[in-house]
């Protein structure tokens, strides 16, 4: 796979620093560990509105656009903390040096190569769906097609450009630079992928259909990022990707 050469060990040798002893475990406790903290604290949040009065319920539109927004905020939040945590306790400190955390305007290109990836995946998986007939509909999709108003236009963003951050800080940044330093680029892209378009339908099997693009997303992504040293390439890639979605629910 010549085409990742350029740059396939992470950035400045940070990765095969002796002083960095973050790996894969931690890249999974910290996934674990934000789902746990954002289940909590929709719980918290839902006990707070029912004390003060608040007469939403689930299944309510307005009360599931701002819950899903809620929880999406504190999701990549908390993935975000406990990478910075990762980063001091087992690395230099550093988002940057560490996972290679940064956006490049020069790079803004990648935007629309992302929306690109999600037009044609979804091209390609057309004749799949008419064949299955009605597809599932994902959880996120049937509560912002049902609020619309600045709820959804919340969930939107949220979509579009925090998760974006977060997960390529996860995936491309602590489980991409984990495998760069104990296998091959092209073994550790491929590994990367499958895992990062595994995890989404474990949250929401409504999701299934949405594991092809999302393998042909990080695939792209994990070259880039091999290739550049950063995360740059793959968050503009990602927000492009994410923006087709998040345009499409706000169109409907």
């Amino acid at each position: 796979m010549s085409a990742i050469a350029p740059n396939s060990k992470p950035a400045s040798g940070i990765g095969d620093s002796p002083s960095v002893r973050w790996g894969l475990g931690d890249a999974i406790w910290v996934w674990l560990a934000a789902l746990a903290v954002t289940l909590f604290a929709g719980a918290a949040f839902a006990a707070l509105r029912g004390a003060l009065g608040g007469s939403g319920s689930s299944g309510d539109a307005l009360t599931d656009i701002w819950d899903l927004v809620f929880s999406s905020l504190i999701q990549n939040a908390a993935i975000v903390g406990f990478i910075i945590v990762v980063s001091h306790l087992k690395g230099v400190g550093s988002l940057r040096r560490d996972f290679g955390l940064r956006l490049r305007i020069r790079d803004w290109w990648w935007l629309p190569v992302g929306s690109v990836i999600s037009v044609g995946s979804a091209i390609l998986l057309d004749p799949i769906l008419h064949f299955m007939g009605k597809p599932p509909t994902q959880a996120v999709v049937t509560i912002i097609d049902k609020s619309g108003g600045v709820g959804a236009l919340a969930a939107a963003l949220s979509v579009a450009i925090a998760a974006p951050i977060a997960e390529e800080l996860l995936f491309r940044g602590l489980v991409l630079r984990s495998l760069q330093r104990r296998y091959r680029p092209a073994v550790a892209i491929a590994v990367t992928s499958v895992i990062f378009a595994a995890v989404h339908p474990l949250l929401d099997p409504k999701a299934i259909l949405a594991v092809v693009p999302l393998l042909i997303l990080s695939v792209v992504s994990g070259i880039q990022a091999a290739r550049s040293g950063t995360l740059s390439r793959p968050i503009w890639l990602h927000m492009g990707f994410n923006a087709i979605t998040a345009a499409g629910l706000l169109l409907n």
